[in-house]
């Protein structure tokens, strides 16, 4: 009996230090609803966010489930190492469309219908694509350039002023939108009248602006301005300006000493500009301005002798002597000292980009962009240079002297 109590004791004090499967179910069953809820609740909020990121593209705490390409993954730049893209190579400078120039075929040539039987032509002048020049026939021996004619680069059309002259020759013809002005030339006894034409009226009726008694002097056009240099006296030149509006006269300058009473004066930039002594050497002279606008006066010296200063309101150009041999052209800006372009020139007219000039019967053109000249007319071709006028660059073809020629070309800027 002893010991059936001791075995029952025994089993009460197994029992007593384990849990009773009968009365653990029903807590094993409750831990695993909680759990399974909880992994209910995870899976469903990760589909969730999974939804909202890939299907509306908003960010989630979830890491994008995308394998990137390490060869196309972008590392953050390191704040200690230069970003500055590659140069690349070295890129070549545009040549300058001169350095492609072909003279032979850019000419083109002034050619009036064959019943004008105009032999002889000259003092061309160009503006707004059309050009007016002087044309006559020969008369009891004598040339007489008694016609202004107009040529249209666009569509060759030629057409003439209805214009007589009172006296021989109508000559240094310029002209704008609304003035056209002229000389009329006396042939016999030197002198003749400068005169006008408002184009905006009609019929066209000249206005003498002046009578001139020595000499036929070249005139210059800005706007509603014109200027020249007059003898007026046995050894007195005089710098006329005068307002085409209202047709008022003024004298700017005198000039005591002839070499500068023969330089032509010019308009450019705004300004009028012309050329007088600088000191007692002869070489030593002064390019001098007035501003049209202002009145303002200025002048400054070369460190040459200046003849027939040009301005195109940023570089003065002109020649060192009185078109003689070995003449020199030089180029200023008005601050630095002066450079030659060319030795040996005849004439020159300035533009906007280049100067164009007459050197050993060839028409050349210096570029200011690129520093180089560049001959216009054919290499095979006599020229002697005629002007420059609204960018267009004008010759006489002078190869053959039968006929007067006059070729032109508009360079390439």
């Amino acid at each position: 009996m002893k010991k059936r109590f001791d075995r029952r004791s025994a089993r009460r004090r197994r029992n007593a230090s384990g849990f009773n499967k009968g009365n653990a179910g029903p807590i094993l069953k409750l831990i695993g609803a909680v759990l399974g809820s909880l992994a209910a609740l995870t899976l469903t909020a990760f589909a969730v966010m999974l939804a909202l990121q890939f299907l509306f593209k908003i960010d989630t705490p979830i890491k994008p489930l995308v394998v990137r390409d390490a060869k196309t993954e972008t590392a953050a730049p390191d704040p200690h190492t230069s970003t500055a893209p590659d140069a690349g190579p070295t890129p070549v400078p545009t040549p300058h469309p001169m350095a492609a120039f072909d003279a032979e075929n850019a000419e083109k040539e002034l050619v009036f219908p064959s019943e004008m039987n105009y032999g002889y032509l000259g003092d061309p002048y160009c503006h707004n694509g059309k050009i007016i020049c002087s044309a006559g026939k020969l008369a009891d021996g004598k040339v007489r350039l008694g016609k202004l004619i107009i040529y249209d680069i666009m569509t060759a059309e030629v057409s003439e002023v209805m214009i007589e002259p009172v006296n021989d020759h109508l000559l240094s013809p310029v002209f704008n939108d609304r003035y056209l002005v002229y000389f009329d030339a006396n042939n016999t006894i030197g002198g003749g009248f400068i005169r006008m034409v408002d184009l905006t009226k009609q019929p066209i009726s000249p206005i003498t602006i002046k009578a001139v008694y020595i000499g036929q002097p070249e005139i210059k056009l800005y706007e509603n301005y014109i200027t020249w240099i007059e003898r007026t006296g046995s050894d007195r030149d005089k710098l006329f300006v005068c307002d085409l509006k209202t047709q008022e006269t003024t004298v700017v300058q005198y000039f005591d000493r002839r070499s500068y009473g023969t330089s032509i004066p010019d308009f450019g930039g705004g300004k009028l500009v012309w050329a007088d002594e600088g000191g007692a050497a002869d070489n030593n002279s002064s390019i001098c301005t007035i501003d049209i606008e202002t009145a303002e006066m200025t002048s400054f010296n070369p460190g040459s002798y200046v003849h027939d200063p040009e301005f195109n309101g940023s570089v003065y150009v002109w020649i060192d002597s009185h078109h003689a041999p070995g003449a020199r052209l030089m180029f200023s800006d008005g601050v630095n000292p002066a450079s030659v372009i060319a030795e040996n020139v005849a004439e020159f007219g300035l533009s906007d980009k280049f100067v164009a000039y007459g050197m050993d019967e060839a028409v050349y053109v210096y570029v200011f962009a690129t520093g180089e000249s560049y001959r216009v007319n054919p290499s095979w071709q006599k020229a002697q240079f005629l002007g420059t006028s609204n960018g267009v660059v004008m010759w006489m073809d002078v190869t053959s002297r039968e006929r007067d020629i006059i070729k032109f070309v508009i360079p390439p800027m």
